[in-house]
Parts: structure tokens; C-alpha cells; sequence
């Protein structure tokens, strides 16, 4: 059966947003500091990075000389240190973050203070992960599907899915569990079009997901505030705005606290319509 016009034109919007890896590249003509905070599972690191005005061609770049110390709401804090090859913050103790807790980020920047909080949820598990396509308006679009259980199948469950193809971030979305239903979700990555795999490399120089490649996906459980981050800076790409950031003090970025589920590596090879 055919999908409805809303649907289509909702796919034909995915194909064109939330594509671009997340540079924190803001539009602004003032020069801002840029936090890309984590506390996970698999450890803390903080990013921090400072814009240029939109007339300067040069990039933004790492801040090395910070004070950046994270804590718990168990009490503990340490301060991190600045790894000069990796070029962020990290754990002098290997800290691993905990669901339940809430941790705190605090910064000193040239006498500048900074803080964001954020709230570790439980893990989000992922049952089935797949390839698969649909024809819209004449255009054969390629999607992921991933399928599991909410952690808090009474309670909206926020998530930020990320696909990785080797280092390179390729796609990612946010999900706030409204398609959710009886503690299950179904979401789709829009990945690529027949047309872009036929055209190969863009204006832009980059590549679409082509077959044979190997393809990593991060399920990536979030409070609140952090998805409405990442939300608004899906939007903010296209519209040239600034997100919706939970750092205090006068800068952008954010500080995430975040379970990551990861499956099985997947190969991406082209797949026939479905009859969805």
C-alpha cells in the first residue's frame, strides 16, 4: 500500500536534512566558545572549540587551556585533562557514567564560567536493525530501520540515533518516542536515493552510502533537554539559526549524559521496494 502524501513529503524533507556531520559551525558574526560535552557508558570527554565570524574563512578552533571539571549528584567531581593528540578533555580515572545520575559539567575559560547539567538514562534496547527501500515519486530512497523496546515504555523515550560509516559521521536523528506503541519503536535513517548513488560525489565533495559499505550504528539514550538540542539544530541547519543549548554562560554546544546501545556492524547493499 502507498504511503500517504504526508509521508512522502516527509521523506523527501529527511533526504535533504539532518545529513551533514554535527560541526557546531554556528551562524553567528561573533566569536563563541562551543562545548561537546559526554558523559556515556563508555566514558566522558568534553570538545571545546570557539567560532570565527562568518566574513573569517578559517575554521574554528580547539580551546587547550580550559579548567573543565565533571561531577555527580553522588558527590564526587574530578578534573579532567587536556589530551593534546585527541584534542578534548578526558578522565583522569577512566569515569564511566552511571543511569539515574546526573552529572555536571563546570568550565573556566579565561575567567569565563560555564555550566550544564544532564541526566543519564537507562539503555535503549535495539531487536532488529536493517536495510531496506521505498519508491517516492518516482525516486527509490534508501532507509535504515531499527526496531526495539523504550526503557521507559510508560514515559516518552528520547533518543539521538547516529549512523557512522568508519570515522565519518554520515546521517543522524533525534526521536522523541511519539511513534512509539506499547513500549516499542520503529524508526527510519534516511540514507541515500538511487539518484545520489547514480551521481556519486556532490557539489560538496561527499560521498553517498554506496554498496559494500560498512556502516556502524549508535543508539544513543538522552534526557529532555539534550534532544531538544539536537533538535533544533536539525532545524537550525537549514534555517540558519542557533539551537537550543542547556550550556550556561553565554555559550553554544551541548552536554550530553548518554546511555549508547550499539548493534552489529551492518553492510549496506541495495534492497528492492517494500510494499509499505
Amino acid at each position: 500500500m502507498y504511503r500517504s502524501l504526508l509521508f512522502i513529503a516527509c521523506c523527501l524533507m529527511l533526504l535533504i536534512s539532518c545529513e551533514h556531520e554535527i560541526d557546531f559551525d554556528y551562524p553567528t558574526s561573533e566569536t563563541m566558545v562551543v562545548f561537546d560535552g559526554r558523559v556515556t557508558n563508555e566514558g566522558v570527554f568534553v570538545r571545546i572549540s570557539e567560532t570565527r565570524p562568518m566574513s573569517d574563512s578559517t575554521k574554528h578552533h580547539v580551546i587547550s587551556d580550559a579548567q573543565v571539571w565533571i561531577g555527580s549528584d553522588d558527590g564526587n567531581e574530578e578534573q579532567l585533562y587536556y589530551d593534546a593528540h585527541e584534542q578534548r578533555y578526558l578522565s583522569p580515572t577512566g569515569l564511566i557514567g552511571i543511569p539515574g545520575h546526573t552529572y555536571t559539567m563546570r568550565a573556566n575559560i579565561g575567567g569565563r564560567q560555564f555550566e550544564a547539567s544532564a541526566t543519564m538514562s537507562l539503555p535503549t534496547p535495539v531487536d532488529t536493525v536493517y536495510f531496506r527501500s521505498l519508491d517516492v515519486l518516482k525516486q527509490r530512497i534508501y532507509f535504515l530501520c531499527i526496531k526495539g523496546r523504550n526503557a521507559y515504555p510508560d514515559d516518552r523515550n528520547y533518543l539521538l540515533l547516529q549512523l557512522w560509516r568508519g570515522d565519518e559521521l554520515y546521517r543522524w536523528n533525534p526521536h522523541s518516542g511519539r511513534s512509539s506503541v506499547d513500549g516499542i519503536y520503529e524508526y527510519d535513517i534516511v540514507c541515500t536515493s538511487e539518484k545520489e548513488i547514480e551521481e556519486g560525489v556532490d557539489d560538496e565533495g561527499k560521498v553517498p552510502l554506496m554498496d559494500g559499505d560498512v556502516v556502524n550504528l549508535e543508539v544513543m539514550s538522552i534526557d529532555r533537554k539534550c534532544w531538544e538540542y539536537f533538535q533544533s539544530l536539525s532545524y537550525g541547519q537549514s534555517m540558519m539559526t542557533n539551537p537550543i543549548t542547556n550550556i550556561q554562560g553565554g555559550a553554544q554546544g551541548v552536554f550530553m549524559a548518554a546511555s549508547v546501545t550499539r548493534p552489529d556492524t551492518l553492510v549496506f547493499h541495495r534492497v528492492e521496494p517494500t510494499d509499505e
